[in-house]
C-alpha cells in the first residue's frame, strides 16, 4: 500500500480527470445543440449554454408557437407548461425517496417530446418516426449529442 499522501494525490488526479470529462461533456453537449438550435433558425441558440435554461430553448423551438403541445401524439400540455417544466424537475427532485426517479420521468417525457420534435424538423420526418428516438435521447442525452454533431441538416 502507498502512504497517505501517495493516496490523497491518486485521489486528487482522479477528482481533476473527472472534472476534465465533465467539463469536456458539457462543452460538446452545448455546441451540439447549439448546432442543432441554429439549424433550426432559432435566434437564442445561445441559451444551449446556460443550464435548465437550455430545457426552456428546445420547448420554445419547437413548440410552434401553438397554445398547446402534444406528448405522446395524443396527451395535450399547456405551452406554459411545456416551456417551463424543467423548474418543476426541478422542485420534483428534492421529494425524498422518489424524487430523483418523478425527476427522472419528467425529463423523459418533456425532453423526449422536445428531441422528437426537433429530429422531425432536422429530418424532415414526421413525429411519430422519431418518438422511440426521442424518449430514449431525454432518458441518454448523449444520444442527442451524436445525433446533432454527425447530422448533415441543411
Amino acid at each position: 500500500m502507498g502512504s497517505m499522501a501517495e493516496w490523497i494525490v491518486a485521489l486528487g488526479m482522479y477528482l481533476i480527470f473527472m472534472l476534465a470529462v465533465v467539463v469536456a461533456y458539457y462543452v460538446v453537449y452545448a455546441l451540439a445543440h447549439m448546432k442543432a438550435l441554429n439549424t433550426l433558425g432559432y435566434d437564442k441558440a445561445w441559451l444551449a449554454w446556460i443550464p435548465f435554461v437550455n430545457y426552456y430553448a428546445y420547448a420554445e423551438e419547437t413548440s410552434d408557437n401553438q397554445e398547446t403541445v402534444n406528448l405522446f401524439g395524443t396527451l395535450s400540455v399547456p405551452v406554459v407548461v411545456y416551456k417551463f417544466w424543467w423548474v418543476g424537475m426541478i422542485i420534483i427532485y428534492f421529494i425524498p425517496g422518489v424524487g430523483a426517479f418523478l425527476a427522472t420521468v419528467l425529463r423523459v417525457v418533456f425532453l423526449g417530446t422536445c428531441y422528437q420534435k426537433m429530429y422531425a424538423k432536422l429530418e424532415c420526418t414526421s413525429e411519430q418516426e422519431q418518438q422511440a428516438i426521442g424518449y430514449i435521447s431525454g432518458f441518454i442525452p448523449l444520444v442527442a449529442v451524436v445525433k446533432f454533431l454527425s447530422g448533415k441538416y441543411k
